[in-house]
């Protein structure tokens, strides 16, 4: 897994205008603005590029500095799905018109999410956001060894809503044995929740 450590930013990095015509902010323009320190395997002309393809409904597919490719799969006024490598994909969501939210979700190979908050500036924000702990997702009568193997390895998708501003979290099974897995259908629940209002 490649983790690159969040920098500070310079005054002018991540700077987002609103654009002319009273449409307000959205979250291309949040894309578009990021720092490299955010998405450092793609530059800017990367992401202009993709936000290009996508708005023309083109596949928004290029090259990354590692010579691997990252794909705009969704974008919307509020909200967008990035694979941003094999092993990675972001999400983001605009929660209001000076806040978003965004999920990173790395696969290596079960996938576990990161969630933060930002600005519009790219500032990041204290998390208000209550992750489920492991006991949430299950059922009373589950097998304790499998309660124990879970908890020991607490693995937890996030994934943003594309429609409106809740997040779905998911403990991840694979990590169990087969015959755990088998204990575990029907007593691992998802759950959702819905994201602070800025």
């Amino acid at each position: 897994m490649f983790l690159v450590p969040f920098l500070p930013l310079r005054a002018d990095e991540g700077a987002v205008t609103p654009p002319k015509g009273g449409r307000g902010v959205c979250i291309r323009d949040i894309y578009a603005a990021a720092p490299d320190s955010i998405f450092p395997l793609l530059t800017k002309n990367n992401r202009l590029d993709q936000i290009d393809f996508r708005e023309n409904n083109m596949k928004a597919e290029v090259k990354n500095r590692f010579d691997s490719r990252s794909e705009l799969l969704v974008l919307t006024d509020r909200y967008l799905k990035l694979q941003l490598s094999e092993h990675c994909l972001v999400e983001m969501r605009l929660l209001g018109d000076s806040t978003f939210c965004m999920v990173e979700t790395f696969s290596a190979p079960a996938p576990d999410s990161r969630i933060r908050l930002f600005n519009t500036q790219w500032q990041e924000q204290p998390s208000v956001i209550e992750q489920p702990s492991v006991g949430d997702f299950l059922s009373d009568d589950i097998d304790t060894d499998v309660r124990l193997a879970l908890e020991a390895l607490p693995l937890i998708k996030a994934l943003l809503s594309e429609n409106d501003n809740t997040i779905t979290f998911e403990l991840q099974t694979s990590e169990l044995t087969k015959e755990q897995r088998k204990q575990a259908e029907g007593k691992v629940h998802g759950i959702i929740r819905s994201l602070p209002k800025p």
